[in-house]
């Protein structure tokens, strides 16, 4: 039977090795966190240290990235490498479901990003809002990565969670080498995001021309209508983009429809003078 003595003795130990093993926790988790400041500086001797000294490079901090995370982030090509060696997972997400490689490339770190799919990272992995690292190639104008990620054969047309795809955005904004890459691998022009919309009625809403007249040579229907009975014209008409206006019309465009609350494209225009072109379209396809 254990004496009081003895019992007294046990508990003290148990004290000591539980207090001991809370320090070893604790000097890990700091030895830790000095591995991410580490890796986000880029500061190789000091990651080789911290690895030396039980730094894990599984380790995660409270929005899950690790190290290879910020390392990739940072565009710190040999941290990086020596993370891996270690045996950092490659698609290793974190909160956000955001890998290595949406960082790097969110942060414009092409030969990072050249590295990481070499090393089997998955180029079509979409974070928690579903954004892959194509579509934020794309919002970012990086025709250079864009590139890269369409050889890895990519799907140009992924939605994200607010219905938005690489192409969305491309059309939106235009950047001619990247929308002449991504419109080729449209595996259908007149396809309906969120709202119903359409390629050509993002376009359409910015004044985007030029990305309007390629999606026209691709046969896009320039009469189709959203959730509102809104088609590309009234969104150029209200935008005030007159040469996207006149290009419309030029193809045939309807300017005499009205959406359901019964506007025109006239009627939605807040240029005088665009409103009278428009009613003179009009008036004249009534006529026909």
């Amino acid at each position: 039977m254990m004496t009081a003595t003895n019992f007294a003795k046990h508990a003290l130990l148990l004290l000591c090795l539980l207090a001991a093993g809370a320090a070893s926790a604790d000097e890990r988790r700091l030895i830790n966190f000095e591995l991410f400041d580490a890796a986000k500086e880029g500061d190789l001797v000091r990651v080789q240290q911290l690895l030396k000294k039980g730094a894990s490079v599984e380790a995660r901090n409270r929005f899950g990235n690790t190290a290879l995370i910020y390392a990739a982030r940072g565009g710190h090509l040999g941290v990086a490498k020596l993370l891996q060696q270690h045996g950092s997972r490659i698609d290793q997400p974190n909160v956000n479901r955001e890998t290595a490689l949406f960082g790097a490339v969110k942060n414009n770190r092409v030969a990072m990003t050249v590295w990481l799919i070499g090393e089997g990272a998955d180029p079509q992995h979409a974070t928690l809002q579903q954004m892959t690292p194509l579509t934020v190639a794309t919002y970012q104008n990086n025709g250079e990565l864009v590139e890269l990620l369409l050889n890895r054969n990519v799907a140009v047309d992924a939605l994200d969670d607010t219905g938005k795809s690489a192409l969305v955005y491309a059309a939106a904004q235009c950047h001619g080498n990247i929308f002449g890459l991504l419109l080729p691998q449209a595996p259908d022009v007149n396809r309906r995001y969120q709202n119903d919309t359409t390629l050509l009625m993002w376009a359409a809403a910015y004044g985007r021309t030029a990305c309007a007249q390629a999606l026209l040579a691709k046969n896009a229907d320039v009469d189709l209508r959203d959730n509102r009975g809104r088609s590309a014209l009234m969104f150029a008409a209200e935008a005030g983009a007159e040469d996207t206006v006149k290009l419309l019309l030029k193809h045939g465009a309807n300017a005499a429809a009205a959406d359901h609350d019964g506007k025109t494209a006239a009627g939605l225009a807040r240029d005088p003078r665009l409103a009278r072109l428009l009613k003179n379209s009009a008036g004249r396809s009534s006529q026909r």
